[in-house]
């Protein structure tokens, strides 16, 4: 309770600190940034304490992190004075309903989330150790990078920024890492309540006139889509529970059509009786098939693994993995795109350009709409603010960083369409856009990208490996009906209708058939790779350059053809495109959502020309924010599409990481867009429409709420079987008190290397390291590898470590021993069963420094 509260106060703290700064920079917004100060605030918070523990200019301690909220608070009190206390006291004043609404809405998912966690807490399974792993080495790390928890002698090779943010309120309130693990689960889990509460809440009061309906209320809306909402499965899980679509054949079995055609992995097999409505399948474990629900098959209809996340199913397994720690800072980066947007609206946008018009943001300040020196403009705090926000995503979560970028070119650029209309010139200013951002993010965080290795290895085209329409609607329906009622309601609503389809569908064909168009072309080309190499081959000489590169063709090419479970690119591209048209579900679906909302943002883009030839007042039909959330819409559009045609190349060879991590993007997108989509309805529906849209809306939510419904049940039940507590390390306590005791007593030493068994991940191998932060030898090898694009740097460790701990000569011990500057030799229950450990080396030459009935610790003496 205590640590709870404490961090609860620190956070309110780092709000209260960031709100001034954040009040002038968020000038566009009509809550001036009130939501998003904490998250904005962690960030600057954890920027300088990162940027100066890097340059050496601070130290990874208390004092450190104290240094650097201190500068926060500085600026903050500038920021104040600046502003003036006057203002600022009206302002709150003033908006004294959406601050104490956004306070309780913070408040209660953080102490709602913390009851959860504290049911199952244990820091065990999935990537748990790992992330606690991180957080233990920073802590630990007497310098910055980080080391390497699982692989002594190099420093962290991922994305940590989030992992530092949590040690920092870790050390500054005094809680073990394995309590601020789960602390840090509820504190994410508020901050992205109340940056997503924020942002419907500036969508939906920007130019409001409804004073019965706060729009303060509407707002909680949004949180309940992003974090609370759940995709079908939870739904489909009840039904089959209960025996639906089941029938009993003559033999006594159960078949049904239903399930096989629907063909969700587990739920293809009949439901155990008695039959009830609660799922209980797999000892309770029925929950994980959310994650899983898209299947890829391959030619020779082998299944691929397909991760499709969403929020809540990533709170409610709790990993603290990068895509759950960059939630808010994601939201943040939506923010600032609408702050940038509004602003514009605001200021007029006659003689905008790249270096003019976005000048005039950034400097707010009165400039000449002309050219001016691209330099000039990249001077200004606000761009260097927002760069750290949007390059931070790289530090959080690197596939983040590009996707929120482009949100904000899209927006700019709609700016320039909307004024000038379309032209090949929008391109180059995408582009330009994308540049000066992408590269002001590197070059603020460069230190982290000098010891950064990435498993990426290029764009794969994906010809056999598509989401069939059925799964996509599982997954997104709750998000995705909402919005496809809105853009209809103001397609007919705003009349033009065959202008506005025809529009969009010349678009919206370029997009889908031309991305088919390129995928087929590529993937044609990588499937007929071998059969050039070996043509190839046959004409270079032996040992020549030309016969390595006809080698390496014909390897790229096999390989190609074997992920695809191909044996020749004629069969390939032929079955390829004659599955897509058998199921063309996704593809017709965004096919229609980008005809819809091309053409409705084109309809923008045509009356505000209008507007301008008749120098009179506005005649859009949408209000401004509406086509805000188009673009988010749009963009959304674009993370479903993409992978249905290409993926990103790493160490599983499939589309597994693609669709994981852009189909949490798109879901962080069409929520917010569905929420304000529900508003919009809701306020602007007559009668009977009204009621129509209600019931549906409402059996709609209800299905999507099994999901959460049921996970919350499961939790509350542990809750009420165990010993609540906020200690992911208890379980180890109460399971294996000699180990932990050992671990506790590590924790006290000063640092050095320690010698543990080596196993495989998901599992309890590297528990020292985990809780220790000391470094291992090596941890789990294949995150390692994955981490680094490959096994180089672990190089001979695993074989190593096998032969120190069974090697009966003191000799070989001692070499591995230097080799790895090992300091602490740890043989406990895991070392015994993994290893015949030859201990008698260890006692006639190290001395035992820590023993027990289970463990023992040998003590390499320094030099």
């Amino acid at each position: 309770m205590i640590a709870f509260l404490t961090w609860y106060v620190l956070l309110t703290l780092v709000g209260l600190l960031a709100l001034p700064v954040a009040y002038r920079i968020f000038r566009g917004l009509p809550d001036r940034g009130y939501a998003l100060a904490r998250p904005f605030g962690m960030l600057i918070w954890g920027y300088v304490f990162w940027l100066l523990a890097s340059l050496q200019v601070i130290q990874n301690d208390t004092g450190g992190v104290v240094f650097a909220l201190l500068v926060l608070a500085g600026w903050g009190v500038w920021s104040l004075k600046k502003i003036g206390l006057e203002e600022f006291k009206i302002w709150v004043i003033r908006r004294r309903g959406v601050i104490s609404a956004g306070e309780l809405l913070f408040l209660i998912f953080f102490a709602f989330w913390a009851l959860i966690r504290s049911a199952n807490p244990a820091i065990v399974g999935t990537e748990k150790p790992m992330e606690l792993a991180f957080i233990n080495a920073i802590l630990h790390s007497p310098t910055f990078p980080p080391h390497d928890p699982w692989l002594s002698g190099y420093a962290i090779s991922y994305y940590y920024f989030g992992y530092i943010m949590v040690a920092m309120l870790a050390r500054l309130s005094g809680v073990a890492g394995s309590v601020a693990f789960n602390l840090a689960s509820a504190l994410w889990f508020a901050l992205t309540a109340l940056a997503a509460y924020g942002v419907l809440y500036n969508l939906i009061a920007f130019n409001n006139s409804d004073q019965k309906r706060p729009s303060s209320l509407w707002a909680w809306l949004a949180p309940f889509f992003v974090l609370i909402v759940g995709n079908l499965e939870g739904f489909l899980e009840m039904l089959h529970a209960r025996g639906i679509f089941w029938q009993k054949v003559a033999d006594g079995s159960w078949q049904s059509t239903f399930w096989k055609w629907l063909d969700v992995q587990e739920l293809v097999s009949p439901p155990t009786e008695p039959f009830s409505w609660v799922p209980e399948r797999i000892a309770g474990f029925w929950w994980w098939r959310a994650s899983r629900i898209l299947q890829d098959y391959d030619l020779a209809k082998n299944s691929k693994e397909i991760i499709d996340e969403f929020p809540f199913f990533s709170y409610l397994l709790a990993d603290l993995h990068p895509h759950v720690l960059a939630m808010p800072f994601a939201l943040l980066a939506i923010g600032m795109a609408m702050n940038f947007y509004y602003l514009h609206l605001r200021q007029g946008l006659s003689k905008v350009n790249l270096v003019g018009g976005v000048r005039r943001w950034f400097a707010n300040q009165e400039v000449d709409w002309g050219e001016v020196h691209l330099a000039r403009w990249m001077r200004t705090s606000d761009f260097w603010i927002t760069a750290i926000a949007l390059g931070g995503l790289a530090f959080l979560n690197t596939w983040d960083f590009p996707i929120y970028i482009a949100l904000f070119c899209s927006v700019y650029v709609f700016l320039l369409y909307r004024q000038y209309g379309w032209a090949n010139r929008r391109i180059v200013d995408f582009l330009e856009m994308f540049f000066v951002l992408a590269l002001a993010g590197v070059i603020l965080y460069f230190p982290f990208y000098v010891g950064f290795r990435s498993q990426a290895g290029g764009i794969i085209p994906s010809l056999i490996f598509f989401t069939r329409g059925i799964h996509f609607w599982l997954m997104f329906a709750p998000l995705l009906l909402p919005i496809f009622v809105w853009l209809v309601w103001i397609l007919l609503c705003g009349g033009e209708v065959r202008s506005i389809l025809r529009t969009g569908l010349k678009f919206a064909s370029i997009s889908v058939f031309g991305l088919w168009g390129l995928s087929f072309l590529l993937g044609w080309i990588a499937a007929n790779l071998a059969n050039w190499g070996n043509l190839l081959l046959l004409s270079a000489g032996d040992g020549t350059p030309l016969a390595r590169f006809a080698e390496l063709m014909l390897l790229t090419g096999n390989l190609y053809l074997s992920v695809q479970g191909a044996t020749s690119a004629s069969l390939l591209v032929g079955m390829a495109f004659a599955r897509r048209l058998a199921m063309p579900g996704t593809w017709l679906t965004l096919l229609a959502l980008l005809v819809l909302v091309w053409g409705l943002l084109s309809r923008g883009q045509r009356r505000a020309l209008e507007e301008d030839r008749r120098q009179s007042g506005s005649n859009e039909d949408m209000p401004p924010q509406s086509v805000f959330v188009l673009l988010l819409v749009l963009v959304g559009a674009g993370l479903a599409l993409a992978p249905e045609f290409v993926y990103l190349r790493d160490q599983f060879g499939w589309r597994m990481n693609t669709i994981f991590k852009f189909y949490f993007q798109a879901w962080i997108l069409w929520a917010i867009a569905a929420s304000y989509s529900s508003v919009v309805l809701w306020r602007g529906l007559k009668k009977f429409s009204k009621g129509v849209f209600g019931v549906g809306w409402s059996l709609l939510l209800l299905m999507a709420l099994a999901y959460p419904i049921f996970g919350i049940q499961m939790r509350m039940q542990e809750l009420k079987a165990g010993q609540p507590t906020l200690d992911g390390a208890a379980y180890l306590e109460r399971g294996m008190p000699d180990e932990m005791s050992a671990i506790r007593w590590l924790q006290q030493q000063s640092p050095g290397v320690v010698a543990e068994a080596i196993g495989g991940s998901y599992s309890g191998f590297a528990r020292v390291s985990t809780y220790t932060g000391l470094p291992t030898v090596l941890g789990w090898p294949g995150h390692e590898s994955q981490w680094r694009g490959g096994a180089k740097e672990m190089g001979s460790r695993e074989e190593d470590i096998r032969l120190l701990y069974r090697t009966p000569n003191w000799a070989e011990a001692k070499m591995i021993i230097e080799r790895y500057n090992i300091r602490y030799i740890y043989i406990g229950t895991f070392e015994r069963n993994t290893y015949r450990v030859n201990e008698t080396k260890f006692r006639e030459h190290l001395k035992a420094v820590f023993a027990n009935d289970s463990v023992v610790i040998y003590l390499v003496p320094e030099g």
